[in-house]
């Protein structure tokens, strides 16, 4: 039956079409260049010709969207994998003679953003209308990275998995707060009085020295400083290394370094940072109830079954860890600020590019092959990693993933990770051990962070 209703929808919807959608005036072929196998295309006959596939319903809408788009726009497409090098090379090269070998490229940020300052990419501002809902951030199907420049020029895809994805939540224990009559974070947030003082306020009452030696055994916050940076300056409305000029030495980032040596150095209600293997540590503290407050994913709770996914094994915790959004900063905005770093696998029509409208109508398509029905992309059957069928644990699970999709409908270039890995990164454990000042950090190390970029905007 939903196989048959998906089929009725699509085609009701194929009949009823009356849109701006671009149609080739002759049959075209188009060439999509990534640097891993995707299907669905032209060239396949079988849903069973992607060896990932299981016969689902998306499965076959998926393979019979490609007929669909041939007969709308007149044109056949194909997925060619030139390799990660061979796909660098051909944007630097191709565009730049001014003959594209790629109707639509697949990129990363590292080559992605560099290809649109250097004028490599088409700027849909100039492409589709001024109403278009891609161009208000309020398309169904397809977003857009935001840029310095305010270009529209890179291209994600909705969808929930797309979003939750590379997602790091502020997580609690629930049963913790409760026994310190402490109001739940989250019905702060829902009044927007969920800020930086009252997580404050919220980890001084949460640390305890439970045996009297004078030492914390348990303590309000605690994780790996690495993984956290960007979500505190992020909720401050800031960023490091977004622009083409480094952002370190900013008010905004001021204020995030002194907030974060305020919990470890002025309060004492940080987790202290182990000297060695600091991460693998400090990611797993919550599981033995040293913290309150931890930051976390879903991949990282799911290697101990304490983020059920798959349904097959119940938890390992005794308590309940709930999702809830970070809370704000002194020059932060909850409905302005960035909730996730940009990561994985973008899309950029390549300057140059004949028609690129129809190349966009064709792409935006191929991502729509739920035809607008998001409860089908959404689907948890499609959405199986992130779902589990565990009864009592579903209310929480629906709730947590909540969280990681609204993270992911606002997301930021920054290239942070190039200066938090290397041979050249930033000693954040000598800044949280208060061997620099916030302001001495800032002004040690902007070069550094300038030295980066300068690498990845070069021309």
């Amino acid at each position: 039956m939903k196989r048959f209703v998906s089929v009725m929808l699509a085609l009701a919807m194929l009949l009823s079409l009356v849109s701006a959608a671009a149609l080739a005036d002759e049959p075209r072929h188009l060439t999509i260049g990534l640097w891993w196998d995707l299907y669905y295309d032209s060239d396949d006959t079988s849903w069973e010709d992607n060896p990932a596939a299981k016969g689902k319903d998306s499965d076959l809408m998926r393979f019979d969207l490609v007929k669909e788009i041939e007969e709308k726009f007149n044109v056949t497409f194909e997925f060619v994998n030139l390799t990660y090098e061979g796909l660098q090379d051909s944007i630097n090269n191709s565009i730049l003679a001014g003959d594209p070998d790629c109707d639509l490229y697949m990129v990363e940020l590292g080559f992605g953003v560099p290809a649109v300052v250097n004028g490599l990419a088409t700027d849909l501002r100039a492409v589709l209308d001024a109403d278009d809902p891609l161009l208000k951030h309020e398309d169904t199907v397809l977003n857009y990275v935001d840029l310095a420049d305010g270009s529209v020029s890179l291209l994600t895809v909705n969808g929930a998995e797309d979003q939750v994805t590379a997602t790091m939540p502020l997580a609690f224990n629930v049963q913790m707060l409760q026994e310190a009559n402490l109001e739940d974070p989250r019905d702060l947030a829902a009044r927007g009085e969920w800020t930086w003082d009252k997580f404050r306020e919220y980890c001084r009452a949460l640390t305890k020295d439970t045996d009297g030696d004078s030492v914390p055994d348990v303590y309000g916050y605690g994780a790996w400083i690495g993984d956290i940076l960007p979500y505190w300056y992020m909720s401050n409305g800031t960023n490091m290394a977004a622009t083409p000029t480094e952002n370190l030495s900013s008010n905004e980032m001021g204020e995030t370094l002194k907030f974060l040596q305020d919990i470890w150095l002025t309060d004492k209600t940080g987790y202290p940072f182990p000297e060695e293997n600091g991460w693998d540590v400090c990611r797993w503290l919550y599981r033995d109830k040293k913290v309150a407050f931890t930051s976390t994913a879903a991949w990282i709770m799911a290697q101990n079954d304490d983020y059920n996914w798959d349904g097959l094994a119940e938890s390992t915790l005794d308590f309940d860890m709930a999702f809830v959004d970070y809370p704000i900063g002194p020059s932060g905005n909850a409905e302005t600020n960035s909730t996730k770093l940009a990561a994985g696998s973008f899309w950029m029509i390549p300057a140059g590019a004949k028609d690129p409208k129809l190349i966009y109508d064709v792409f935006r398509a191929y991502e729509n092959w739920y035809h607008d029905d998001t409860t089908l992309r959404d689907d948890p059957e499609e959405l199986e990693w992130w779902y589990t069928t565990t009864s009592d644990e579903l209310e929480l699970q629906d709730w947590n993933f909540g969280i990681m999709n609204k993270m992911g409908e606002k997301q930021m270039v920054d290239f942070v990770s190039v200066v938090l890995n290397g041979d050249n990164a930033l000693p954040l454990l000598a800044l949280m051990n208060g061997e620099y000042t916030p302001a001495q950090f800032q002004e040690t190390f902007r070069q550094t962070v300038q030295d980066a970029l300068d690498q990845i905007f070069a021309n």
